[in-house]
């Protein structure tokens, strides 16, 4: 039984090392493109009072810290490490907030593009630097709101003494009613809708006055790609709502299913925005290539 059980662990260790290698290596990937890309936001003046791309640095800050600490707090279940309930909560939030809130940026750059071709006469009115910064701290207020509905909830369900025990660190320990967990979802759920509308709306303004200029190589229909491409970043996050559901299905399997979730739906929709702005962007494009040097070796060349 022992030398079992001693074969079993063996097994489960090997496995975790397997998977956590690519998540390693991904995360690395991520951080020095994020790394190339900041280094070109803060060096390119222009870059910084533009608003499309002051709320693209917004939402890669947001979305680097949401990866790392969804990294730490994937280890520290895979370990078993507890924590105070006090600091998994505010860990959580963070956590919480900023997966709320990068959405609520795709939205606002939506608007950004829509207004760009759409309105073009009062985009310099509208889109602002100084607007961009103050629409990314209303967005953080509302995300912190919504998140004071559930520490309420939290605090009258629970004793004194709830945040000071001991646990593995999950969002799912910090749910002690019905009433907790339905606020949660309908939160999520309807933010995701709201963002789902925004950007489906925007998408057929920007699309249909693509049509009217009917050029292939027009900025509106080059707009209307870049806010189909936030669409299908949304539909990664709206799927990844339902990857505890199969962790809850597939028990035999969750290990696995904790990675793969973890890659798929919280590394890959966060890497399509570097892709977006980082690669697809003209402008960004030449700043990174001259950043890394790779204009001068085709010179070469």
């Amino acid at each position: 039984m022992s030398n079992s059980t001693s074969i079993q662990n063996k097994l489960s260790l090997s496995l975790r090392l397997t998977l956590v290698v690519p998540s390693v290596v991904f995360l690395c990937v991520f951080l020095y493109f994020i790394t190339v890309i900041i280094r070109v936001y803060w060096n390119t003046p222009h870059v910084r009072e533009t608003s499309r791309y002051i709320l693209f640095f917004h939402m890669l800050m947001y979305d680097t810290l949401y990866l790392l600490l969804g990294f730490l707090l994937l280890m520290a279940s895979q370990l078993s490490l507890t924590m105070l309930i006090s600091i998994c909560y505010i860990l959580v939030t963070i956590g919480e907030t900023t997966y709320l809130i990068t959405p609520y940026i795709l939205a606002t750059m939506a608007l950004e593009r829509y207004i760009s071709v759409c309105f073009p006469l009062r985009y310099v009115e509208l889109c602002t630097a100084q607007r961009s910064n103050v629409t990314v701290a209303v967005l953080w207020m509302v995300s912190l709101a919504l998140k004071a509905v559930d520490f309420i909830l939290l605090a009258k369900s629970v004793n004194r003494d709830f945040f000071g025990h001991y646990v593995v660190c999950n969002r799912y320990v910090l749910i002690v009613g019905p009433v907790q967990g339905l606020v949660g979802i309908s939160k999520t759920v309807l933010s995701l809708a709201l963002v789902g509308l925004v950007i489906i709306y925007t998408y057929i303004s920007i699309l249909m006055v693509a049509l009217k200029i009917g050029s292939g190589k027009s900025s509106a229909l080059k707009a209307s790609k870049t806010v189909l491409l936030h669409a299908f970043q949304l539909l990664l996050y709206i799927i990844s709502l339902t990857s505890s559901i199969v962790e809850d299905h597939f028990d035999e399997f969750k290990l696995i299913i904790q990675y793969i979730a973890f890659l798929v739906f919280m590394c890959f929709p966060r890497f399509l925005g570097p892709l977006i702005y980082g690669l697809r962007d003209k402008a960004f494009r030449k700043c990174i290539q001259k950043t890394l040097g790779i204009g001068l070796y085709n010179k070469r060349l």
